[in-house]
């Protein structure tokens, strides 16, 4: 039978006096009251962090790009009135709510027959007025993706360009529905280069917005910039190219007799959006383009004039042109937009490699170190359309550098 008395302190091998009994769990009382106090201050620190990264992103850029490429590349364009949306009050959520019937369809009509995609494409309308912005966290995993590309390209003296082809509410937000005035704010794109000094970005807004004052660089009906448009964007390209690339050749910029209207592409005409003027427009080039050889991702071989475009549809494709301008190789990231450009690369690269980059919904990412390997480029092009934006990168993607 074994015998009762004292407690045995640990480690002692005597027994322990009796006052030790009420006090012998107090450790154990004060490790669970800390690991209690540990788990709420890391639960409250992750609550705030967690709050901050999903809180809307700065519209102004907190440190400027100096010199000629901020000129060039990065023209500055009239602020909206306020922000509606991010210093929120209720009142612009009212107004939308207000309108749910002139929001029900897959197209929102604007003014003079404008008419832009919904929020069923990449929420898109949302965007236009400034509604969804993007947050703290969003701009984050953008500028993170593009200043690891950026630094490694660099290492291998390769030169980047982003250029991010503007939404035509962008361009004409004139053209908005007189209903959403004084609810439009900052946009995405905004918030992206107010976070992205650092990076080579290229805004057309400026110069787009300059050029639509005498002829039409999007039309009423599609949601993409005209021939014309491409054109003018190509313009600022080679300025902000010159600017930011002192040392390089200049880009190749064809002189041009006019502009010419075609027809009228309507792009929304399945949802019962009638056709509307300005029609589309084309450069009536001056000068001659050398022809180009393209090869589609079917492995079909064209020759090409060189003025007419590549089409998204026939990507992954290459192109090669034996009288360039220069003998540099590019590799392009892109997308619809980019069809207008088309033929500014085809003469402006002895090579390109043209490829979706699939911003749209990342089912594909691009692994640029791959393709930078395989292809060798001198140059680097990332065209994405500006509604793409809200796609951040999530948690695991990277340009696999």
């Amino acid at each position: 039978m074994t015998a009762t008395g004292p407690d045995i302190v640990h480690g002692a091998q005597i027994p322990s006096p009796r006052w030790w009994r009420r006090y012998r769990d107090i450790p154990l009382v004060v490790l669970a009251i800390l690991s209690v106090a540990a788990a709420v201050i890391g639960w409250v620190t992750q609550y705030r962090l967690d709050t901050a990264a999903s809180a809307p992103a700065a519209v102004e850029s907190a440190s400027r790009v100096d010199g000629a490429a901020a000129a060039a590349c990065r023209a500055s364009i009239a602020p909206p009135d306020g922000q509606p949306w991010i210093e929120a009050d209720g009142s612009a959520a009212e107004v939308w709510a207000a309108n749910a019937d002139a929001l029900a369809g897959p197209v929102v009509t604007g003014r003079d027959g404008w008419a832009f995609y919904n929020d069923q494409v990449e929420e898109n309308f949302s965007q236009a007025v400034g509604r969804r912005y993007l947050t703290v966290a969003e701009v984050e995993a953008w500028h993170t993706y593009f200043v690891t590309l950026d630094s490694a390209l660099r290492e291998q003296g390769i030169e980047l360009s982003i250029q991010i082809s503007p939404s035509a509410t962008s361009v004409y937000p004139e053209q908005l529905p007189e209903w959403t005035d004084g609810i439009v704010g900052s946009t995405p794109l905004d918030q992206f280069l107010a976070a992205s000094a650092d990076l080579p970005i290229v805004d057309f807004r400026a110069d787009l917005r300059a050029a639509a004052e005498s002829d039409a660089v999007y039309t009423p009906v599609n949601s993409h910039w005209t021939d014309w448009g491409g054109y003018v964007a190509w313009q600022t390209y080679a300025a902000c190219h010159a600017a930011s690339e002192p040392a390089d050749a200049p880009l190749w910029v064809p002189e041009v007799d006019g502009v010419e209207s075609t027809r009228v592409f309507n792009e929304y005409a399945a949802s019962g959006i009638p056709d509307a003027e300005p029609a589309w427009t084309v450069p009536v080039y001056a000068e001659p383009f050398a022809d180009v050889q393209v090869t589609a991702a079917d492995g079909t071989v064209t020759m090409t004039d060189g003025v007419t475009q590549v089409d998204l549809g026939m990507l992954p494709a290459s192109t090669r042109t034996e009288n360039a301008r220069s003998d540099r190789k590019a590799l392009i990231l892109r997308d619809s937009m980019g069809n207008a450009l088309t033929p500014f690369w085809g003469q402006s690269f002895l090579e390109t490699q043209q490829i979706q980059h699939r911003y749209d919904d990342w089912s594909n990412p691009p692994n640029y170190r791959a393709l930078v390997d395989q292809h060798q480029p001198d140059v680097v092009i990332v065209q994405l359309a500006e509604r793409h934006l809200v796609n951040a990168p999530a948690p695991g993607i990277t340009t696999g550098y």
